[in-house]
């Protein structure tokens, strides 16, 4: 590995080899490898015991998912102030060799106003205080179990090395050995198939690049590994100095002013983030931090809804503060000044010595949000995974979207469960133009209640609608109900219509059964605005009385109506009816017409009669008259009904009395 040491560092090594020769070799450890550890380089990883992978598909937990706890250790590292916060949002595991020594964090705590409900303890021999490049790292695996993946810490300091397999075995959690020499500070996760690590990984485990991308696939459900040179130009090369992970699609990256040494490898590795893509599939959200004195800003750390920043007490600190208040709304973002005796370093600092550890019931939501453009002819589908991991049931009524439109009111619609932890919903279509922010919520029976993203309604997913894209049907009749005689085929014309914004593929669909159902074409484009008349001939075959039920089924690539069903009904009948021997005898002359016809009506007796006209669709035409019949011949005009009447096949029916006939029409014009 190049450590990239200064001039002066190498004189202070030399300094301290020289005196451990002369004495017993007692000196303290810093966060790069003392010269004696150099020495024993060979002893890393030498209690490390590699096991299978876990169950696939499996997926590392981010820093910014839900975590239980923030794990620590005594002496300490970080400041007091921050161990009392830490301990008043949540909890807090202090890792002590002893337990006197136990009793002795206690009584700080207990003199420093610090929350000790929140307070665990997990007694193990360390060697240092960098829990982030020693601790755990924690996995989702196939069977929703958190687990521990360990892994040969890079450096020969065999106490730090045991913390993950003491800890796996105090919370009861499976273990996994995944034989990559790394380290905490050099690892970050998106949280769903994405990590970033510096060029350090593949130095220490023999530029090997083919394996280690196999096994962090394999333990950490990596499928993209982002690998990249440290742009600092330092001893450390841990990417936690230079870059952080925000959320799935945000990254911080460090600045600074063009003066500085490495400025142009700093904007080479700004812009390589700046042009990937996130596993949401949209370009990386990129923050710039200002660290012209090399101040570790990115070294922060993220637990659950705070964000704790290392600073300085400088001007800088304040532009710092609240480029992470921009960048992640609704978040408590705190800074803090290290311990005199322990002071925060450029390349060691806040992050490096805490740890957020997983929260092993948590209700885990997986969603690939909506975050580019759509249509505005089209409800919005969301769907997600919802894992009550602590296998605790969820409420259905606290499952739901929280949608809004143009920043305004806040609308819900429920989720609905589809299969396993599947669920659904639909937010409604909105005009062109408009935004659409939403976050999905949840809660199960073991109290949690969870949000996607998580801090849910203050940084909302956002997308916006644009134009109409879809073709769009509609057609006329909806349903057809007519007449004809025995042996006698009927054709009704059906009007289909795109009123989209793309062409419409359509085609007619005989249901099973419905053979006498005949569309002279079956197939169509129709243009968009455009129209199409279709004939359909209905066809009673040997029938000679009856009724003819079935359906015409319009297939097409409207996304809304991608399968519709026109109910057709035939009624075959003799004209007869219901008729008696007091129905008055019908003639219709001439048939057929050119449109207008006298009805001639020989009435038995006297009496009110109905006259209307029926279309071969079933629909009535024009108007129902209603007349006085006398006795003996009555005439009238079809205009009294209907005037320039269209081609086709229509039925005149004859009211009376309870009773009905009806006869046929030909209009041939």
């Amino acid at each position: 590995m190049n450590f990239k040491f200064t001039f002066s560092m190498v004189l202070w090594m030399i300094g301290l080899s020289v005196a451990a020769q002369q004495t017993a070799p007692t000196m303290p450890l810093t966060h790069w490898m003392t010269p004696d550890e150099i020495l024993r380089k060979h002893e890393i990883g030498k209690n490390f015991v590699p096991t299978a992978p876990p169950p696939a598909p499996v997926f590392s937990v981010a820093e910014f998912m839900p975590s239980e706890e923030v794990l620590i250790r005594y002496p300490f590292g970080i400041p007091m102030s921050l161990i009392k916060d830490l301990a008043a949002h949540g909890k807090m595991m202090t890792i002590v060799k002893s337990e006197s020594e136990k009793t002795t964090v206690i009584n700080q705590y207990t003199s420093n106003g610090v929350n000790l409900a929140n307070c665990e303890f997990l007694i193990t021999q360390t060697d240092s205080y960098w829990t982030r490049d020693f601790g755990p790292w924690y996995v989702i695996d196939a069977d929703y179990r958190v687990g521990i993946v360990d892994f040969p810490y890079n450096r020969p300091r065999p106490n730090d090395d045991e913390v993950p397999k003491v800890l796996a075995n105090q919370l009861n959690v499976p273990l996994f050995g995944m034989n990559v020499s790394h380290t905490g500070g050099n690892y970050m996760s998106d949280g769903i198939s994405m990590a970033a690590s510096t060029d350090l990984v593949w130095e220490e485990n023999g530029n090997d690049s083919t394996t280690v991308k196999q096994l962090v696939k394999d333990f950490l459900g990596i499928e993209k590994y982002h690998v990249r040179p440290d742009p600092n130009n330092t001893y450390i090369d841990h990417i936690d100095c230079w870059a952080k992970f925000l959320d799935t699609d945000k990254i911080l990256i460090r600045s600074v002013p063009q003066s500085h040494p490495q400025y142009d490898e700093i904007e080479v590795a700004a812009a390589y983030w700046q042009s990937a893509i996130s596993s949401y599939g949209t370009p990386y959200q990129v923050f710039r931090v200002n660290t012209p004195n090399n101040e570790p800003y990115t070294n922060s750390l993220i637990l659950n809804k705070y964000v704790y920043v290392p600073i300085k007490g400088s001007a800088n600190d304040a532009p710092a503060l609240a480029v992470y208040r921009d960048a992640m709304p609704g978040y408590t973002v705190t800074g803090y000044i290290g311990n005199a005796s322990t002071p925060w370093e450029s390349t060691d600092a806040l992050h490096c010595r805490t740890h957020e550890m997983a929260d092993r019931g948590m209700l885990l939501i997986r969603h690939i949000p909506i975050l580019t453009q759509k249509p505005a002819d089209e409800d919005y589908l969301i769907q997600t995974d919802i894992i009550p991991i602590s296998q605790r049931g969820l409420y259905a009524d606290s499952c739901f979207v929280n949608y809004s439109v143009n920043q305004g009111a806040w609308q819900k619609v429920a989720l609905i469960h589809e299969s396993g932890y599947i669920y659904k919903a639909l937010i409604p279509r909105q005009l062109e133009g408009s935004q659409i922010s939403y976050y999905i919520h949840a809660a199960d029976s073991s109290g949690r209640s969870e949000n996607h993203p998580y801090i849910g309604q203050p940084d909302p997913h956002k997308f916006v609608v644009g134009p109409a894209i879809h073709p769009h049907i509609a057609y006329t009749p909806s349903s057809i109900d007519t007449l004809t005689e025995p042996g006698v085929s009927v054709s009704v014309t059906i009007e289909l219509q795109n009123t989209g914004a793309a062409a419409l593929d359509w085609s007619f669909i005989t249901a099973t059964g419905a053979s006498w159902i005949v569309p002279t074409q079956s197939t169509g484009v129709i243009a968009v605005g455009g129209t199409s008349s279709v004939v359909v001939n209905l066809n009673p075959g040997s029938l000679t009385t009856g009724t003819l039920d079935g359906y015409l089924k319009i297939a097409s690539n409207d996304p809304d109506r991608e399968l519709d069903s026109i109910h057709v009904v035939l009624k075959v009948t003799n004209h007869i009816g219901i008729e008696s021997v007091s129905m008055p005898a019908v003639a219709l002359y001439p048939n057929p017409s050119n449109g207008v016809f006298d009805i001639l009506l020989d009435a038995n007796i006297a009496g009110r009669a109905v006259v209307r006209l029926i279309s071969s669709n079933g629909e009535i035409f024009g108007k129902m008259l209603s007349i006085d019949l006398k006795e003996g011949e009555n005439k009238i005009s079809s205009t009294m009904i209907a005037e320039n009447l269209p081609a086709g096949i229509y039925f005149l029916q004859l009211s009376q009395k309870g009773h009905q006939l009806n006869r046929k029409i030909v209009i041939t014009n």
